[in-house]
């Protein structure tokens, strides 16, 4: 049982989305393309899970309680907003419902996702 629990734990944790903090946000989403997902602990049921299984990317949770001049500055207005970011570039932004949930899929992020690579190489 106890072993049973500890892997719940070490799994819990690989799978984690990071956070990015306000000072630590431009560097960031600078290198590469970087999904950030735009996040509040009051509406943490509707966060986004699949952020950390996306591949090619980096992916990271910004509260904006705590980066509310970035909220500001990107414009978003609701959350979990998810903005994919290339090289410090909004490339593409994905909008909560009127629900507060996201209603982009994993499939559709990733597919963005997968066209800022592949533009790459045109």
């Amino acid at each position: 049982m106890n072993k049973l629990i500890i892997s719940l734990l070490l799994t819990t944790n690989i799978v984690a989305q990071e956070f990015v903090s306000p000072n630590s946000f431009e560097s960031k989403k600078a290198k590469g393309t970087v999904v950030i997902e735009f996040w509040a602990e009051w509406n943490a049921s509707n966060q986004v899970d699949f952020l950390p299984s996306l591949k090619d990317c980096e992916s990271y949770r910004l509260c904006i309680v705590k980066g509310a001049d970035i909220q500001k500055e990107y414009k978003v207005t609701a959350v979990p907003t998810v903005i994919i970011f290339d090289n410090g570039v909004e490339q593409e932004r994905f909008n909560p419902t009127i629900m507060m949930q996201l209603s982009a899929t994993k499939n559709k992020v990733q597919k963005a996702i997968d066209n800022i690579t592949f533009s790459k190489f045109q």
